[in-house]
């Protein structure tokens, strides 16, 4: 798995075999992260608008992280 793109303490976008799989780092008093493949409408608005999408996405992912458990990888 390559690393494309390193937020430290932010998140992480690593891509094997064309699929892409964000990283987001969680929690403020017991710090936990959540990795999950990009679906198809994901992956195609990151690629329109880059590292923008990404804060945003990982801003949800740390709001609503119920909604992205069940997609853990």
């Amino acid at each position: 798995m390559e690393i494309l793109i390193d937020k430290k303490e932010d998140y992480t976008l690593s891509c094997a075999t064309s699929q892409y799989y964000l990283n987001v780092t969680c929690g403020t008093t017991a710090v936990y992260t959540i990795t999950f493949q990009l679906d198809e409408m994901e992956t195609a608005t990151f690629l329109e608008r880059g590292e923008e999408f990404l804060t945003d996405l990982a801003w949800r992912v740390r709001d609503y992280p119920e909604e992205y458990l069940e997609r853990r990888v």
